[in-house]
């Protein structure tokens, strides 16, 4: 085989696949006119309605139902502060409780 019918066969493949490519291009052209672009167009618009819809609702259930949990929790918030002061001001009572005890423990007592 020489040189010329080489590259005569190369050129008949890839002139071969071009004419796959162009006829796979047509079909996927014809599709596209078929499709039902107002369908579609229809179906998107009221997928956005129902979505505009919900948001109004999560909005509307934030507005009512948020405002008065964020108060409970600033509340129980706050009370846990105030009662992790008191735990810290009895463990402190408890601690010069007990080194009083000690230091005012009689010389016959059992040593703790």
């Amino acid at each position: 085989m020489t040189f010329a019918t080489a590259i005569n066969l190369v050129t008949i493949l890839l002139c071969s696949a071009v004419l796959v490519q162009c006829w796979r291009m047509t079909r996927a052209l014809d599709r596209f006119r078929k499709a039902d672009f107002p369908g579609t167009v229809t179906a998107l618009q009221a997928a956005t309605t129902e979505a505009e819809g919900v948001l109004r609702r999560i909005r509307q259930v934030l507005a009512t139902e948020a405002e008065p949990k964020l108060k409970i929790i600033a509340d129980a918030s706050q009370a846990a502060d105030e009662l992790g002061v008191m735990i810290g001001i009895a463990n402190a009572s408890a601690d010069r409780l007990l080194e009083t005890a000690r230091q005012t423990r009689m010389p016959g007592d059992i040593a703790a």
